[in-house]
């Protein structure tokens, strides 16, 4: 679809991201379509070890659109995903620089369109910076678009990530909740810098303003801040060494339930769903928080092997939950498996959560 007219007469530009990583075998053993060539960052390690400032990625000849990576997101997820047939699909969950992403979120729109797509959901950590920026890009490339956020919240122990779709992004309520929690995730960062430095981590407070730019610094903006000043290899080792629970430098979010995010975002007119439930929540959780707002579950998600795909697919049946599900793209090079189009999560699914955000709030779907 690249190169030629889209919806609205709007004709593909000849500039893509793509994932970081050189696409996996195909069944079979024969090589992914293509090879992805990956432009330098200005200011970075030569080595490629240390990321440079942010740019989006050019193509050459030899090298595939995201469109021509959907056979090899099928065989990533090597599945079908419960309900999504072969019509068109979006994604529901994808970061941006407004949070913790890689690319901007017109970039993201971008992406999302080389990818052959219907739309998405932008759906950064604990804020709404990026949205105006990511559907003004949708509506020029002809996308869906629907208003999102990954809300944080939390219980003993534990950290629980909640999917917001459809709310009104002027909601004062809303924007007054957000940034509270602009205001922790600054306390929080300065608080991991100062035990990062306690354990011996060679890391500044400049180094993860840097990494964040305008956007709330984040645990992933203090993890490159930590590999650009040296101190490990990659993200994965800073976090193994330092920044995930139980490590040195690791520091809790504010006390926050779910069910105060229930309230806030339907306040609002939205909806909320629970993300990745497959990574350390199961369907007892789901029920309670069903029983105290939650709307929907997160089906489809990297972190969801089959069994919890087809076990959150059929709870949400039993319960009346809406469904949605994502790639929890963060750009093309943060080493994360899914990419643009991974999911092949239905449209159907985006519309469904639209009518609901609309009835709650008492509007005609757009």
């Amino acid at each position: 679809m690249a190169g030629g007219t889209r919806r609205g007469g709007w004709r593909a530009r000849r500039r893509v991201l793509l994932p970081e990583h050189r696409p996996a075998p195909l069944p079979g053993g024969s090589p992914g379509p293509g090879s992805v060539r990956r432009e330098r960052n200005p200011g970075g390690d030569p080595g490629g070890g240390t990321p440079g400032p942010v740019r989006s990625l050019a193509f050459d000849g030899n090298s595939p659109r995201l469109s021509d990576l959907q056979s090899v997101n099928t065989a990533i997820a090597g599945r079908p995903v419960p309900g999504s047939g072969t019509g068109p699909c979006v994604d529901l969950h994808m970061h941006s620089t407004a949070s913790d992403g890689t690319v901007a979120p017109a970039d993201v729109a971008r992406a999302v369109a080389e990818a052959g797509l219907d739309g998405f959901s932008l759906t950064d950590h604990d804020t709404t910076q990026g949205l105006a920026e990511a559907e003004t890009a949708a509506r020029a490339l002809g996308l869906r678009f629907l208003p999102g956020a990954e809300l944080s919240a939390n219980e003993p122990g534990r950290s629980v990530h909640l999917l917001a779709y459809g709310f009104d992004v002027a909601d004062p309520g809303l924007q007054t909740f957000l940034s509270r929690y602009r205001e922790d995730r600054l306390r929080r960062a300065r608080e991991i810098v100062e035990r990062l430095q306690a354990a011996g981590a060679r890391v500044t407070w400049e180094a993860v303003e840097l990494q964040a730019g305008a956007a709330a610094p984040t645990r992933a903006h203090v993890g490159r801040a930590v590999v650009a000043c040296g101190a490990v290899a990659d993200i994965n080792e800073a976090f193994r060494r330092y920044l995930s629970r139980g490590r040195p430098a690791f520091v809790g979010k504010e006390p926050t339930p779910p069910s105060v995010v229930f309230d806030c975002v339907h306040a609002a007119g939205g909806v909320v769903c629970l993300a990745h439930p497959g990574r350390t929540h199961g369907e007892d959780d789901v029920r309670r928080w069903a029983s105290e707002g939650l709307d929907g579950v997160e089906v489809v998600h990297p972190a969801n092997p089959p069994a919890v795909q087809s076990r959150m697919n059929a709870l949400a049946g039993e319960l009346g939950l809406l469904r949605c599900g994502g790639s929890d793209w963060h750009g093309p090079d943060t080493g994360r498996r899914g990419v643009p189009g991974w999911a092949h999560v239905p449209t159907r699914w985006l519309e469904e959560i639209r009518r609901r955000s609309c009835r709650r709030a008492d509007r005609q779907p757009a």
